[in-house]
């Protein structure tokens, strides 16, 4: 893996500790919500779930590359609070639309199973922000981005 593809797939790294942090924030904002943030929460838990695991995946390339991955931050700034159940599904959205650009970023720089890897998760980013999006009643029309991965 070259010094490129290292720094694509730290960056995506970086952006998926954020995304961790902030699904985990909507998730807590949303738990005692009651049945109203049902599907809100299991949006969030799907996008906390999805996070980890591109994150951890993402971590064990660098490892075994040679390479030291980005450390989580102890807080981050979210760009969203999430203090209701439109709020947080905003949250939930803008964090996938980050994992879906710095995916789109890092999959012309890598090659073999990091390029499958990256290729999903753009594909999986772009559909859990929509889903976040219609959830909140965002109008289909608006809901999808055409270029997922494009800020």
């Amino acid at each position: 893996m070259d010094a490129r593809a290292v720094t694509a797939l730290s960056a995506l790294v970086a952006v998926e500790h954020a995304a961790v942090y902030g699904a985990a924030s909507a998730g807590g904002a949303l738990a005692p919500l009651g049945a109203s943030a049902r599907d809100a929460r299991g949006l969030a838990t799907a996008a906390f779930t999805a996070h980890r695991q591109l994150r951890d995946a993402l971590t064990a390339l660098l490892l075994d590359a040679g390479a030291k991955p980005p450390a989580a931050q102890p807080a981050y700034t979210l760009p969203v609070s999430p203090a209701s159940v439109g709020a947080a599904l905003t949250l939930l959205a803008e964090l996938d639309d980050r994992t879906a650009a710095s995916s789109y970023d890092a999959v012309g720089l890598v090659t073999g199973k990091a390029r499958e890897l990256i290729v999903d998760a753009l594909a999986q980013a772009a559909l859990r922000a929509q889903r976040a999006r219609l959830t909140a009643d965002v109008s289909p029309g608006t809901a999808v981005k055409a270029l997922p991965g494009r800020l």
